[in-house]
């Protein structure tokens, strides 16, 4: 089983219709400001497999890493395409609802958006502009079938920067998706919890922080389980960024089963993973596995790296016990010198804490900081 079980093809063509790139004129400031979904989305690698309107199945095959001959790197790009796929499920309504309705707004006013009936849920987004290049937004949803006297509930609020030259549904921010609220108003969602993002897609080196399609992001899960009957209900930080070169970053957990360790596949192994990729060059990706089919008191650590093709260059994997940590080496293919350089570490470099939000070196916004809660549409820092 994976963390997410999600198939949101249909989701994600709505959201695509509502996403692009380029700059916009004055008189389009709230489609401009609000963010979209590719701008929010962690990548290992950029590759297809990671992109949410490709739907995934309920587990990783069997023969995830042919013919590359890569093991842990697919795990972790599961983790981050389930991710992806939660996050723009939440957004679908967003972009849905400022797609053809943008306009400015005047500081210190507001602008509602809806209401709009999608499946069971009716919709309505508001939009503040409290400052200068600075917004506020709520999402909110009742049942379709209450009546038009019944309150609505607040599912999702964010706040961000957006300047006029900025690219569209580009800037900074953070925002809250909450689980719960989702689920009281649509009873055939299943998602309990809290999913913060702080984000940023400014490069802090360059002048204006300009950046295109680079991003910092900080996602926290707070006891968060898309179906609590199927999956762990579990808090945890997805940490990731892309650079103007693309070179990208991630840190994930994936709970789920993994095919390549055998044993019994009824048993979720948890894997906390980390990947580092240079395009036209090659990458690298570090995994730390437990539990499952991992005997009690004991763990595995796993590093392997790729070329330019996606082909392995090297993997080495240690069979640990805990309490001391005690690590042997269990098999070694390749040379970590055919790593790209500065990947040539021969030791493990997996993350050992699923609660971490320290961002990975060379993130292009250095100044981005976690949320651990909802932030406030009517007062907004």
């Amino acid at each position: 089983m994976r963390l997410l079980k999600l198939s949101f093809l249909a989701v994600a063509t709505v959201l695509a219709a509502g996403c692009s790139s380029t700059t916009t004129s004055s008189t389009d400031q709230l489609a401009a400001a609000v963010p979209d979904a590719d701008g929010l989305s962690l990548e290992a690698t950029g590759a297809a497999s990671e992109d949410t309107t490709v739907s995934s199945d309920s587990s990783l095959p069997s023969d995830a890493g042919s013919p590359s001959g890569l093991e842990f790197l697919p795990v972790i790009r599961q983790g981050i395409h389930d991710l992806n796929a939660g996050v723009q499920q939440f957004f679908a309504p967003i972009a849905q609802l400022i797609a053809t309705q943008g306009t400015d707004i005047v500081i210190g006013t507001s602008k509602s958006y809806g209401p709009l009936v999608q499946g069971s849920v009716t919709y309505l987004l508001t939009v503040k502009r409290f400052a200068t290049s600075r917004y506020a937004w709520e999402l909110q949803g009742k049942p379709s079938s209450a009546a038009a006297s019944v309150a609505f509930t607040t599912l999702a609020v964010g706040t961000l920067f957006h300047a006029d030259n900025d690219e569209i549904h580009r800037g900074r921010g953070q925002i809250g998706f909450d689980l719960d609220a989702f689920a009281s108003v649509n009873p055939s969602f299943t998602g309990v919890g809290k999913l913060y993002v702080a984000y940023s897609n400014y490069d802090t080196s360059v002048p204006n922080g300009l950046a295109g399609d680079a991003k910092t992001l900080v996602y926290v899960l707070d006891n968060f389980s898309i179906d609590p009957s199927a999956h762990k209900i579990i808090s945890a930080a997805f940490v990731g960024h892309k650079t103007l070169a693309g070179v990208r970053a991630a840190r994930v957990l994936y709970y789920g089963e993994i095919p390549q360790l055998g044993g019994n596949t009824d048993l979720n192994e948890l894997l906390l993973g980390r990947v580092r990729f240079n395009p036209g060059i090659g990458g690298r990706a570090d995994a730390l596995v437990a539990g499952g089919n991992i005997a009690p008191g004991s763990l595995i650590y796993g590093a392997e790296c790729w070329d330019v093709s996606e082909n392995l260059a090297w993997r080495k994997v240690w069979d640990c016990t805990t309490n001391p940590l005690v690590c042997t080496v269990a098999s070694e293919q390749g040379n970590v010198m055919a790593c790209a350089v500065g990947l040539q570490d021969d030791t493990y470099e997996a993350p050992t804490d699923a609660g971490s939000t320290t961002l990975e070196p060379g993130a292009p916004d250095p100044t981005v900081v976690p949320i651990t809660a909802i932030p406030s549409f009517d007062d907004p820092s």
